[in-house]
């Protein structure tokens, strides 16, 4: 396939070590491929394990708020003060929709490490910031999704990983979908290494790469999720074709939930119309997706029944800005070639 030559190509200029790629088209796998290395040393292969970084927000927190809702112990109105008390007294007007949907007014990021460890000392420091009023502002915001993880396990009493494990991972088959993942997986673990955080300027196999998901525990809602491209893939595909959530919901998964006037989110993901939406120039305007800080990506094109999972660790290195127009003209290439 031509577009897996862009991806040849990118490694050969420094874009990252490797990559791994997984597409369904019309129902049928089509691709599992792997290439270059995980670390310029050992080879990259379909079993290697990524740090999916921001994936984890529509895989396994917005997943999981989408299931409680549709369990009838969540509802998407709810607001910051039901869960967090006075504490977010001044944010009585965000609800559970405004947080997945990134129209809270809540900041973009801070680094909540600095006023100490744990989800507890995160979600304080989230609950004294300034906002915009809610609704009139599109701000792609990891902070929200710190909220929600609280919030999941308010309703669920499970914690994050094990609800999104027992309900979503579990009966998908992703086998290698997971947080936290111990000594067993480390050798297929492709690394990372980090500016920021409790671990910066460290190389990390199996510790997430996201400050404020380390600084939180490694469980977060923001980040720290790990998986292969076949599960990612695996993930989409189920949302593609109904094996999760009903049509209502699925609905509101593939159509823009914000005002067009300031942005385009569906309930778990980037829509056309929204920069970080990663579709390329060719894909269909009812593309949806989502990528990762480290080098990953889920698209979904259900006009052409498309699904495509795009892992690598550019952030192994200092290729990460090339490995962006990279992403761009491989999604070009597979739009050609479908």
């Amino acid at each position: 396939m031509v577009c897996l030559d862009v991806f040849k190509r990118a490694i050969d200029d420094g874009a990252m070590p490797g990559a791994t790629i997984s597409i369904y088209h019309r129902g049928e796998k089509r691709l599992d491929a792997a290439l270059g290395t995980l670390d310029y040393s050992r080879p990259a292969t379909t079993e290697t394990i990524y740090d999916l970084a921001s994936l984890t927000k529509p895989m396994a927190t917005g997943a999981s708020v989408l299931t409680l809702v549709e369990q009838g112990r969540l509802t998407l109105t709810a607001t910051l003060p039901e869960f967090f008390g006075s504490a977010a007294d001044h944010h009585q007007d965000i609800t559970i929709k405004h947080l997945l949907t990134h129209t809270s007014g809540i900041p973009a990021w801070i680094p909540c490490y600095e006023n100490g460890l744990g989800h507890d000392a995160a979600i304080d420091a989230i609950l004294k910031l300034p906002t915009v009023p809610v609704g009139t502002k599109y701000e792609y915001s990891c902070l929200n999704f710190i909220l929600l993880h609280k919030i999941v396990e308010m309703v669920s009493n499970q914690s994050l990983n094990v609800f999104a494990h027992e309900h979503i991972f579990a009966p998908l088959g992703m086998k290698d979908t997971m947080f936290l993942p111990d000594e067993r997986f480390h050798h297929r673990i492709a690394p990372t290494m980090t500016q920021e955080g409790p671990r910066r300027d460290q190389t990390l196999i199996g510790i997430v790469h996201d400050g404020n998901a380390c600084g939180i525990g490694g469980v977060s809602g923001n980040a720290g999720l790990f998986g292969t491209a076949a599960d990612v893939a695996t993930y989409g595909e189920a949302l593609r074709t109904g094996k999760i959530f009903g049509s209502p919901t699925r609905a509101r998964i593939f159509e823009n939930q914000v005002n067009s006037g300031i942005g385009a989110h569906t309930f778990l993901f980037f829509a056309m119309g929204n920069g970080y939406c990663p579709s390329g120039d060719l894909l269909s305007p009812h593309t949806v997706g989502h990528s990762g800080y480290t080098g990953t990506l889920l698209t979904i094109d259900p006009e052409h029944s498309l699904v495509v999972a795009l892992l690598t660790n550019a952030v192994y290195g200092d290729g990460k800005a090339s490995f962006l127009t990279y992403r761009r003209k491989f999604l070009n290439a597979l739009a050609a070639e479908i």
